[in-house]
Parts: C-alpha cells; structure tokens; sequence
C-alpha cells in the first residue's frame, strides 16, 4: 500500500509515518508539507490512499481534496484535523473525501480509517456522529456515486429506478450473475448493505 500524507508539522508527519509503517504491511509512505505539493504528489505518485491535514499553507486540506479529484476522481481521501466542528466535517465529505479523522483520535483509529477509505467506504470517527448533520454521511454517499466505474454507475442507477437484476442484465447485455456481483460491490464501495438503503442515501443526498 502506498500513502500519502501530507501535513505541514514535520514532527507530525514523522510520527504517522512511524505509526503507519509499523502497522500496517509492505507500506510506503510518501510525505507532502503542503497542499499543493500534495496535488502535485498524487499525479507524480498514484498513492492507495491520501491523509490530508486541513489547515495548511498555501492551499488547505479542503482544496486539495477538490484538486485532486478535479484530475483523479477514484482518488480515496482521508482528512486528518484538529478541527472537530460541524460544519468542516461536511464540508470536507462536500469536497469528495472519504473519510474524516481527529488529531485528538486514538492512534489505532487511523489504522481502521486509512483501511476503510482504501476499500471506498466512508469513514467519520463514532465521537463525530452528534455533530455531524444526519446530511453527510448521504452526501458522502452521492460523491461516491459519481465515482464510481461507468459500468458500475449504469448498474447502480437502474438499481435506484427500482430495477431487478435480469431486466439489468437484459438492458446492459450481460449476465444476471454479473449484475449481482456488481450491485455486491457496488454496495460495498458506498458502505450500505442493502438497495434499499443505497436508494434511501443517494435521494437524501439529492435533497441536500
């Protein structure tokens, strides 16, 4: 797995570093100290993943994520902050990242953070759900969306319309097994378990 992580406190960097290297198997990590240069990493890197702090100089976490996207849109990005309010954990979800982490998080949490953002599935700490508006988590969802392969994209729009699996399959020209395995995936990325779940998030998102 690669990962970059970009922060403008070397001591930070080195300390993550050091904590993802030692838990996590074959990892490169790959260090940015800004937000441009972590734009300009990414391009030049193809990392699994991005841990970005928000609050750094030049361009902000927040911006960066656009930015790579912008360019990379099957880009996983995890926000990394100290800032723990409302408004700033949607706004980075807004922005297309996946997940989002506090500072003040206990270290092993990141662990299972940078694991479920490389897997496509969202991730906002346990501590966040009193303070992040019940929108988020369904707008993480619609970006996700649009992320998705265009494959897997056609198969999850028939999906929302209320389609089954053959008359999928009979409109697209592939097998019904087929189709099941992508609505399996499909659900997996979005971190729903059901169809009627993933309907329920992409129309909340919609409203939002």
């Amino acid at each position: 797995m690669k990962i970059l992580l970009a922060d403008d406190h070397a001591v930070v960097r080195q300390g993550y570093r050091a904590l993802l290297s030692a838990m996590i198997a074959s990892v490169t990590v790959v260090e940015a100290a800004s937000g441009t240069d972590a734009a300009l990493l990414y391009h030049a890197e193809s990392p699994d993943v991005v841990i970005l702090d928000i609050n750094m100089p030049d361009m902000s976490g927040i911006e960066a994520t656009r930015q790579i996207l912008a360019r990379h849109p099957d880009a996983r990005i995890l926000i990394f902050s100290m800032y723990e309010e409302s408004t700033v954990i949607e706004e980075a979800l807004a922005a297309g990242a996946l997940g989002y982490l506090s500072k003040s998080s206990p270290p092993p949490l990141m662990i299972e953070a940078v694991n479920a953002v490389v897997a496509g599935k969202t991730f906002i700490d346990d501590r966040f759900s009193s303070l992040t508006p019940a929108s988020a988590i369904p707008l993480a969802t619609g970006i996700l969306m649009n992320q998705l392969p265009p494959r897997e994209r056609d198969i999850a729009d028939r999906l929302i319309e209320g389609k089954g699996n053959q008359q999928i399959a009979e409109e697209l020209g592939i097998s019904a097994k087929t189709v099941a395995n992508r609505a399996t995936a499909i659900r997996q990325k979005l971190g729903v378990k059901s169809t009627a779940e993933l309907v329920r998030k992409v129309l909340q998102s919609k409203n939002n």
